[in-house]
């Protein structure tokens, strides 16, 4: 299964290339999953400058797939290819390049998915490549300054506080389904947060759980209060875990430096 999705990225990865807009293409580790799983696909970045060809035109590039859908948001693919799941992703290299100066107008483009677009831009295999640009945009990721780090640290720390004020009054209220969005960005943040504090890329959040127990830096009890958050327990009730949250948020405080 492999040597077939090798091929199949390869050839993807020529068609796109032959558009003069295309700077470089990656690929993503859910390829490197079991061919049985399902979070197996093969995903895609396309690198571009300028605009690139219309949905349409795309269709017709891959006029041998199946399925095909491209999102009215955003500008991605899906499709099958001999049965293989395919997202492909296209990323404008002035949008990039503007989000890296790191000014803080720039940093609501952290707010939705943290730094997810720096992990993808750093850890992708490099399938296509025409110029220095990636090897010059991925330099510039390894050298952050710390006020990446601190400015980052407080917008999420703000966020963090926030879903759990709303949690515990969710508790408080007997509100299930508030409670459950609630907890549900509260965990996003607070790992948003335990990234920030080791100086790291946020993996995609199937990742999360694996790479976040193998982190340098955690609070102590950290996993083990984690955990118990994702618990269905009937003795982990709501009201139990807002109190769980709230340790895990004090936790966490002390490692966020306030002097960057």
């Amino acid at each position: 299964m492999k040597h077939k999705v090798e091929r199949i990225s390869k050839d993807l990865a020529n068609r796109l290339s032959k558009w003069e807009q295309v700077d470089a293409i990656t690929i993503l580790e859910s390829a490197e999953e079991d061919y049985i799983s399902p979070y197996f696909f093969i995903s895609l970045d396309v690198y571009y400058k300028g605009e690139i060809p219309d949905t349409e035109t795309r269709r017709a590039l891959f006029s041998d797939a199946g399925a095909f859908e491209s999102s009215t948001y955003g500008k991605k693919d899906r499709f099958f290819i001999d049965d293989v799941p395919v997202r492909i992703e296209f990323k404008n290299l002035d949008r990039i390049n503007t989000i890296i100066e790191l000014t803080a107008d720039n940093f609501g483009a952290f707010r939705a998915s943290g730094t997810y677009m720096f992990f993808r831009l750093l850890t992708g295999k490099v399938l296509i490549q025409k110029n220095l640009w990636l090897d010059h945009i991925r330099k510039k990721l390894t050298q952050l300054p710390d006020d990446f780090w601190g400015m980052l640290a407080t917008a999420s720390l703000a966020t963090m506080e926030h879903y759990l004020i709303d949690l515990q009054s969710a508790s408080m209220e007997n509100d299930n389904y508030f409670y459950t969005v609630s907890l549900s960005g509260f965990l996003k943040t607070l790992c948003s947060l335990v990234f920030i504090i080791n100086h790291e890329f946020e993996p995609s959040r199937r990742n999360i759980l694996e790479k976040l127990e193998n982190l340098n830096t955690l609070p102590e009890h950290f996993m083990g209060r984690f955990q118990s958050l994702l618990q269905q327990d009937e003795e982990m009730t709501n009201e139990r875990k807002s109190d769980v949250a709230e340790l895990l948020a004090k936790s966490i405080i002390p490692f966020i430096k306030v002097d960057y």
